[in-house]
């Protein structure tokens, strides 16, 4: 009798395939769209293996080679790498028993078929289904066992009191007779309340490690996480001393004049140790003055390997964030590399520098308190380069913050007094009365300057209406907000006006999006800020940066970028710094400390000495 050569196996591995998958379809609902996906494929290996069983025909053979390496492939690749686009499988797993043998089925499914395909009708013996069943049975029972305690990385539930409960028991009713639906219901609701989930969250390791809850970190990569954190704590300090660091093989790399400083130790990048806290590639100090303190290690991976391993990202999943640096330039100064600068917008390096060391991946492990959590990277160029945008990135706060314990960058936003209460409607002509010390001439031209701005302003609404008008970025977007400069206004013949602003400030939004949402004027060179123009008295409070580096002067180039940041007129490592010209902001939309009211943490810059800061509120980003 003429028959397909093997294609009874190839319907009872199909069919128990579809059993397994049918299994773990109420073990993801937490995530709909994998469930659904299951529940497509249940019926798929289910439909296929029954019909050709049961009335064996040429043309459902493709459609079983096509049904079970989907299946096959789905499973090789949530192993490998990972979906990003379907929830659930963001992140790869490892294989698991249940899973495992599903696969190896729909492997056997799909190869018969096609073998079966290729060869056609053949004169065969009755089959005997017993045996084969039997054996399929034998696997498939098993595998459907272990899949109803199998914990998908994704599904880590904390209990009442925030900690991770054991998924790995079977699904059932605890002690108390609550069943596990309650349980979860209950645990949602604890979840929702503490936010448990949300990453990156503060550090301090005098309080504890608080990792746990993170969507899509498994077990075993919050355990992994969590032993090179303590682990950092408890060798990194043998390094406190820069002295022992020096003598250890670890180099100044020269960029004390952003805040931090970096020695590196370049023989144990290329050596075979993997996140080794008694090994670090880098020990990062906070710079204050002369003193420096051991606050992070960051650990470099070796040359060739990309920012996007398996093995990067598997080690903490979506705790843990690799960025690469590659836009620096270094030079040799006394037979060390240094950093020179980085490069333009082009590429290209200062004379006398080159581009190097551009595709090491690299992470921090602070070992100091830090408000974007153990894993963070610095800020502004510091923050490098990931390979997902900022937005996406979890070693940022995505919010105005400054570093952890940095007195040089935060003495200038020292909290002050209560935010006083400003009648901000976003209308272009508003009301400022009711503030102390504010006479009526004050009022009123504060009142005309915020009318004006919001009024004229809006012409330069996107960054290439401003380039236009011969304004060029300074790169700081790494900060949320971008500054476009005009360098031929700042010392022209209009003040204060919003047809001639000297920069315009540009929120950065999700995908890059930038909107508008503040001039921030600049007086000339003659200025100071004993004498800047009196607007609105107490309203209106003018500021400097007098720690900023920039690569090259303006006046020579026409454009410029920040690349480096110092201590309060401290000087610049590697790049320039210019005059330091009072400025002021005028916000088009409100803020919370007032529609004149400055950035923070760096972007605050140092007001006249003596003065007290009007506003201590979060307000960037209004």
């Amino acid at each position: 009798m003429k028959r397909f050569p093997g294609i009874a196996i190839a319907g009872l591995a199909s069919i128990a395939a579809g059993a397994i998958h049918g299994g773990a379809i109420g073990l993801h609902a937490e995530h709909p769209q994998l469930a659904r996906i299951f529940i497509v494929m249940t019926l798929l290996q289910l439909a296929w293996g029954i019909a050709i069983l049961l009335r064996p025909q040429h043309w459902l053979l493709p459609i079983g080679v096509i049904v079970n390496s989907a299946a096959v492939g789905g499973w090789a690749l949530t192993r490998v790498a990972g979906i990003s686009w379907i929830d659930g499988l963001e992140v790869r797993e490892s294989p698991q028993i249940a899973d495992t043998l599903c696969a190896g089925l729909g492997i056997v499914a799909a190869t018969v078929a096609l073998a079966a395909l290729l060869i056609g009708e053949r004169d065969l013996p009755q089959v005997r289904l017993a045996f084969p069943s039997f054996a399929i049975l034998l696997l498939t029972l098993p595998a459907m066992w272990n899949g109803a305690a199998h914990v998908h990385s994704e599904a880590v539930t904390v209990d009442a009191s925030g900690n991770i409960i054991n998924e790995s028991e079977p699904h059932g009713h605890n002690e108390s007779g609550a069943s596990v639906a309650q349980v979860a219901n209950e645990t949602v609701a604890q979840v929702a309340d503490t936010t448990v989930a949300q990453w990156p969250r503060a550090y301090d390791p005098a309080v504890g490690i608080d990792i746990s809850g993170v969507p899509g970190v498994s077990v075993d990569q919050e355990l992994r996480a969590r032993d090179l954190i303590e682990q950092s704590l408890k060798l990194l300090p043998q390094w406190a001393d820069t002295a022992t660091a020096i003598a250890g093989g670890w180099n100044s790399i020269g960029d004390a004049s952003t805040g931090f400083e970096h020695y590196i130790n370049r023989r144990l990048i290329e050596d075979d140790k993997f996140l080794d806290p008694s090994a670090p590639e880098s020990l990062v100090y906070k710079v204050d003055g002369n003193k420096r303190t051991l606050v992070s290690a960051m650990f470099i991976a070796k040359t060739g390997v990309a920012i996007d391993d398996p093995e990067l990202l598997d080690f903490a999943g979506n705790l843990m964030q690799w960025h690469i640096h590659d836009n620096l330039c270094w030079k040799l100064k006394n037979g060390t590399s240094v950093i020179a600068g980085i490069t333009d917008a082009a590429g290209n390096c200062p004379a006398g520098s080159v581009r190097a060391g551009a595709g090491n991946a690299m992470v921090h492990v602070w070992i100091a308190p830090h408000p974007c959590g153990p894993f963070a990277a610095l800020e502004g160029n510091g923050a490098g380069r990931a390979d997902v945008s900022d937005a996406e990135r979890v070693d940022m706060c995505h919010e105005s913050h400054a570093h952890p314990d940095d007195s040089s960058t935060t003495s200038a936003v020292a909290p002050t007094t209560t935010a006083p209460t400003y009648n901000d409607t976003g209308a272009a002509r508003i009301t400022l009365a009711g503030f102390a010390g504010v006479t009526a001439a004050q009022q009123a031209r504060a009142e005309e300057l915020i009318y004006q701005t919001r009024t004229i302003l809006p012409k330069f609404a996107t960054p290439e209406i401003a380039e236009e008008y011969g304004f060029t970025s300074i790169q700081d977007a790494s900060t949320g907000v971008e500054h476009y400069f005009n360098w031929s206004w700042i010392n022209d013949e209009h003040e204060l006006n919003p047809n001639y602003p000297e920069s315009l400030v540009f929120a950065v939004g999700p995908g890059g999006s930038r909107t508008l949402v503040s001039a921030m004027y600049m007086v000339g060179d003659e200025y100071t800020l004993e004498t800047v123009p009196d607007v609105g008295g107490p309203l209106t409070q003018w500021h400097i940066h007098n720690n900023l580096c920039f690569n090259r002067d303006p006046k020579i180039s026409g454009s410029t970028r920040v690349v480096g940041v110092t201590s309060e007129d401290g000087p610049c490592s590697f790049g320039i710094k210019l005059r330091a010209n009072p400025m002021l902001h005028v916000w088009l939309t409100p803020q919370a400390c007032g529609p004149f009211a400055a950035l923070e943490g760096i972007g605050a810059g140092q007001i006249k000495p003596g003065e007290e800061r009007l506003c201590d509120e979060v307000h960037s980003h209004g």
